[in-house]
């Protein structure tokens, strides 16, 4: 996998990796935060269904950002792009290669 990923796509994505987490984190905290404001739950209700959600949140959180490291980089940029937080400007400052990349592992 990491030979598809060149350097500087390595590089950038190193360069975004702040701002991506940042993305995720945001997207979960909404979300969970629109969770605990719901009307017609109980409390108790609403505590379970954010604790789950931060719960599987986490898998995502680890699925795209731990163990970034050049030789793994390629299975983060999948997850990366699986969970939609890779914009468009970021695809296109990506190499070509890459980006075959990714469409090769959509077909998987």
């Amino acid at each position: 996998m990491t030979g598809s990923i060149s350097e500087n796509d390595w590089k950038y994505l190193r360069s975004i990796q702040g701002e991506l987490l940042a993305s995720l984190c945001k997207r979960i905290n909404d979300a969970t935060l629109s969770m605990l404001h719901a009307d017609g739950k109980s409390e108790h209700a609403r505590y379970l269904e954010s604790f789950h959600h931060i719960k599987d949140s986490d898998g995502i959180v680890a699925e795209c950002f731990n163990d970034w490291r050049r030789s793994t980089i390629g299975q983060r940029l999948i997850s990366l792009h699986r969970h939609r937080l890779l914009t468009q400007t970021h695809l296109q400052h990506l190499s070509e290669r890459a980006r075959d990349f990714l469409q090769w592992s959509e077909t998987l």
